[in-house]
């Protein structure tokens, strides 16, 4: 199997990347005391020496890359895109109902700055959302796309439908249904989506029918599976089913790695060495798993 990697280049292998592109208020809700600018930046700084500890230590045969923002992270951008690691920056304002640029019309000269290997949407998209609504976001969204493919950077989009109900016991589980409905609807629109990344599925039946859906264009998409601050439990589940199923590609999984970790390291209860090691640890544990290999 060949994935699509960043930048328009096949690769045979998977994408394993470690997600930190939450803007203030999604990335300080890992601390029960919140966190001021300057804790964001500094944490994202560790995060990102985690993730290069990961690598030194080995990760197997995958494709690492990191999504990062331009607000906190900016600096760690420009290094890793200058190391040659496959980097992927949001473009929408956090906490807005519909897809909004963070920058406005210059979001352009945002992204032609740093020219990362892709450009990541996290949007909040159904079928049963109101008409006028949907159309004002898809049509942002597919100007978007067109000027990415005219820039040869890919587009991820983080499609959220939210999962279905799941009992006690049972593994969460995407809404399979109302998923593969908003992609068809997005496809409908025009929107040149390289990948989908989206919430984990219990079984592999659901995942096939996601992955079908990616396919289903004249430029195939694949999928990556997002971690949404899951128990380690789930999102290795989550793992499990994507890398048993074609047309998925990986994982962009962030919280869920390093969540408790920064938060120890901020409240004191752990030096920044441990919590280095833990993310880590986390992180390369996942992509090995994903490769069926030993995390020892």
């Amino acid at each position: 199997m060949t994935y699509p990697q960043q930048g328009g280049i096949v690769t045979a292998r998977p994408l394993a990347f470690l997600a930190f592109d939450h803007r203030e208020r999604a990335f300080s809700s890992v601390r029960r005391a919140g966190m001021t600018h300057q804790q964001i930046r500094d944490s994202k700084e560790l995060i990102y020496e985690a993730f290069g500890e990961a690598l030194h230590r080995g990760i197997g045969d995958v494709e690492p890359g990191i999504l990062v923002d331009e607000q906190f992270g900016g600096p760690i951008a420009r290094r890793a895109i200058g190391d040659g690691v496959l980097v992927s920056m949001p473009v929408e304002r956090a906490n807005e109902k519909v897809f909004t640029f963070e920058y406005g019309a210059d979001y352009r000269d945002h992204l032609l700055e740093f020219r990362p290997a892709s450009a990541k949407v996290l949007v909040h998209h159904r079928t049963t959302d109101p008409r006028e609504q949907k159309a004002t976001q898809l049509a942002r969204l597919r100007e978007l796309s067109e000027f990415l493919a005219a820039e040869s950077i890919d587009f991820m989009c983080e499609l959220i439908v939210g999962m279905s109900g799941a009992t006690d016991g049972e593994v969460p589980s995407v809404d399979v249904d109302a998923l593969c409905a908003s992609m068809a609807e997005f496809q409908e629109a025009g929107i040149l989506v390289t990948m989908w990344k989206v919430e984990g599925v219990a079984l592999g039946e659901g995942a096939e029918r996601i992955a079908a859906q990616a396919a289903r264009t004249d430029r195939p998409a694949q999928c990556l599976v997002l971690g949404a601050g899951a128990a380690a439990d789930v999102v290795q589940h989550w793992l499990d089913v994507s890398a048993a199923t074609t047309g998925y590609s990986g994982f962009a999984v962030g919280r869920s790695f390093w969540g408790d970790s920064v938060s120890g390291w901020l409240d004191g209860t752990l030096s920044r060495e441990s919590a280095i090691d833990e993310i880590a640890s986390r992180y390369r544990s996942c992509t090995l798993r994903y490769m069926g290999a030993d995390a020892r």
